[in-house]
């Protein structure tokens, strides 16, 4: 896809993980099947449906490489804004190698936007990606988060509870994370080798930098599916969805 005159705004799609944490897994987890179709499937449908993006990225460990492009193809998702590049060890080498491939194939605009989402999180919602990209027009960089519904406890050491933060001030975060992509790479290429290895989120590449990070609405349903009780959730709401859309 050629750069118009107009910014562009990216979707990318992690999926470089090889997890175990789901015991019946003989494949990585995003290759596992709910409702008849594998999880990254699913996700990559929802990102194309909502065609907030110019181009759709995902990042896939090498080995899984021609397996999903395969799988794709055979789909008819094979579209000329969708590309499938390897994914990197870890999360960050993973957004490292997405930002390289557009900086490559397209250059980077003050006013690009991409938003990062996880292959797992199959159930993320037009509006969620809609508000995510909107409000990338007034902040930096944004998250979904739901409002915390349960007592949440912190835990210096050991079992015993120093304290009950306030319920009201804490938020469960969720991907996908959004960014205008000049700030998330700028933010990326000046972390220090230290502060990669404190960082497990997405945004938190952005704030360790100082940069504001702001919240759009998520829901509930936005499930990052990691173990096996995750995948059968998982199943019931999609065939729930299957059956209201009929």
């Amino acid at each position: 896809m050629e750069r118009g005159g107009s910014p562009m705004r990216y979707g990318a799609i992690l999926a470089g993980g090889v997890g175990n944490r789901m015991k019946s897994a003989h494949i990585p987890k995003q290759f596992l099947e709910i409702a008849g179709k594998p999880i990254i499937i699913w996700t990559l449908e929802r990102l194309l449906k909502s065609a907030l993006f110019d181009e759709v990225i995902i990042a896939i460990h090498p080995e899984w490489n021609e397996y999903l492009k395969t799988m794709i193809r055979d789909r008819d998702l094979n579209r000329n804004y969708v590309k499938v590049i390897d994914g990197g060890k870890e999360r960050l080498d993973s957004i490292r190698n997405v930002i390289d491939y557009i900086e490559g194939a397209h250059g980077i605009e003050k006013d690009d936007k991409i938003l990062i989402h996880d292959a797992v999180r199959p159930f993320v919602t037009d509006q969620i990606m809609k508000d995510s990209m909107d409000a990338l027009d007034q902040y930096p960089a944004v998250v979904a988060a739901i409002p915390a519904t349960d007592t949440m406890l912190w835990i210096e050491e050991g079992t015993k509870v120093d304290s009950m933060p306030a319920r009201s001030k804490l938020y469960h975060g969720q991907a996908p994370d959004s960014f205008r992509l000049q700030v998330l790479k700028d933010s990326l290429d000046s972390l220090t080798e230290e502060e990669k290895k404190m960082i497990t989120g997405t945004a938190q590449i952005c704030l360790t930098k100082g940069i504001e990070i702001h919240t759009v609405p998520g829901d509930v349903e936005n499930i990052k599916l990691t173990s096996d009780g995750d995948l059968m959730i998982a199943e019931g709401i999609m065939r729930e969805r299957l059956e209201r859309d009929d």
